[in-house]
């Protein structure tokens, strides 16, 4: 499932591994046997008809252990970037508000295991 929103990414210099204008979003998946969430960044065509290009590796989100006894987890629910460093604010354990800040190249490389989807 897809993030509610999106950031324009025009910045060629820190995004080698996708060296366009794109869209960068949040995405998780939730695993139903082990009731826990993962969460990746995606980048998209800033054209229509906004093709889904790269997603990346899963983002190191630490998890707190959760207040009625389920099991530990993290929740992203926040997207910024500015002047080349991005944050992704996030929910731990239903009770700390936390905020993974990385520069705009580190997360570039975390989409080392993608390369751009050229189908159409």
């Amino acid at each position: 499932r897809g993030s509610g929103q999106a950031v324009f990414v025009n910045d060629t210099a820190r995004t080698a591994n996708l060296p366009a204008a794109h869209y960068l979003a949040l995405m998780h998946l939730y695993d139903k046997s082990t009731k826990r969430y993962s969460h990746y960044a995606y980048r998209f065509a800033a054209e229509a008809p906004f093709m889904v290009l790269q997603v990346s590796d899963r983002l190191p989100l630490t998890e707190a252990e959760a207040e009625s006894s389920g099991v530990p987890f993290a929740f992203a629910s926040g997207l910024a970037v500015a002047n080349g460093t991005v944050a992704v604010s996030y929910g731990a354990g239903d009770r700390d508000a936390r905020a993974l800040v990385l520069s705009l190249e580190r997360l570039d490389e975390m989409f080392n295991c993608s390369t751009p989807s050229t189908e159409g």
